[in-house]
């Protein structure tokens, strides 16, 4: 069977890949289908999260399992799992975050699942709306919990202003 996907990726403007790949892929190769129709660099940490209609972050299935090296809990990575594992009916919806600093959210929509197409070769794009912007170009998500005015507004600050004698 072939899943027909849209991956689109969290922009003011409408930029959006379809992507047909069988389900027997792993959810690896998934994940260079995308970067590569987006013409990204696969040069970060990415992960797959299943979601509901609300695009709740679920279950996840990590690039690799960091959590190994630290501690007894083994996570399935994306090479170890299958699109048919998870992807099961159209209308089913997954989250793709790609590089852990600049957050990079794709929402994953399953448009539908067809017969694999004899002599074709997958995973193919099908459609590509909206010119790919650069993996690059977004800021660092802060996640110090203060927007940068108020770092700023810190280093400002006069710490002897603040003494009374």
């Amino acid at each position: 069977m072939v899943i027909h996907i849209r991956a689109l990726i969290d922009t003011e403007e409408d930029i959006f890949r379809d992507i047909e790949i069988q389900d027997s892929a792993t959810f690896e190769e998934l994940h260079y289908a995308i970067l590569d129709s987006f013409e990204w660099e696969p040069n970060q940490m990415a992960s797959f999260y299943k979601s509901n209609e609300d695009w709740d972050k679920g279950e996840e299935i990590p690039l690799m399992d960091i959590a190994e090296e630290f501690g007894p809990t083994k996570k399935k990575v994306m090479s170890e799992v299958t699109l048919a594992e998870m992807m099961k009916e159209p209308g089913q919806k997954m989250l793709y975050i790609f590089d852990f600093m600049l957050m990079w959210c794709f929402y994953i929509d399953i448009i539908s699942i067809k017969e694999e197409k004899e002599g074709v070769a997958y995973p193919q794009l099908t459609m590509a709306v909206g010119d790919s912007i650069s993996q690059y170009e977004k800021e660092e998500v802060n996640f110090s919990g203060q927007d940068k005015n108020e770092d700023e507004e810190d280093e400002e600050s006069n710490f002897d202003d603040l003494i009374s004698y």
